[in-house]
């Protein structure tokens, strides 16, 4: 009797293990991106890419991270994303920004501002409503301008 006790507690438990696995994959757990950034380049100043209008002038970048899940949950860290040409070279005056995500090309998401230092530091702890399907996913850390979002940094470099 106690072999049968022990046998069903085992199994009680394992159930519930694989219960609280197969929740977990469907809230959206599953990591869909973990990138470095880079800063956007003079081929790329002023261009579109990925659905997402860059910045005029390149940029650069001393360290920057993404993180994204399928349930969009998203994280993003820049450090050191100043100007690399122009009067204002090794600054940035753009006092806030805000992430991008583009899937298939397209940007479908933007998280809310954050402050953007003047030495270039920002980060990005967001949730957003992401496409049920996001193929390949990229990742912009753009400034507000006057002229909208423009983006300074991307995954994928």
């Amino acid at each position: 009797m106690i072999r049968s006790i022990r046998i069903a507690l085992v199994g009680g438990v394992l159930v519930a293990l694989v219960a609280a696995g197969a929740t977990a994959a469907s809230n959206g757990n599953r990591k869909v991106l973990d990138a470095t950034m880079a800063g956007i380049p003079t081929s790329l100043a002023g261009q579109v890419f990925m659905g997402a209008t860059g910045g005029g002038l390149p940029w650069r970048l001393s360290g920057g991270t993404v993180k994204l899940w399928s349930d969009g949950r998203l994280v993003v860290e820049v450090e050191g994303l100043v100007l690399a040409a122009g009067p204002n070279e090794g600054r940035n005056p753009i006092p806030t920004g805000r992430a991008l995500v583009s899937c298939g090309g397209a940007v479908v998401a933007m998280s809310d501002s954050v402050p953007f230092s003047p030495e270039g530091d920002a980060e990005v702890e967001a949730q957003v409503d992401l496409p049920a399907s996001c193929l390949a996913p990229v990742v912009f850390f753009a400034g507000n301008t006057a002229a909208g979002p423009r983006w300074f940094a991307v995954t994928g470099f």
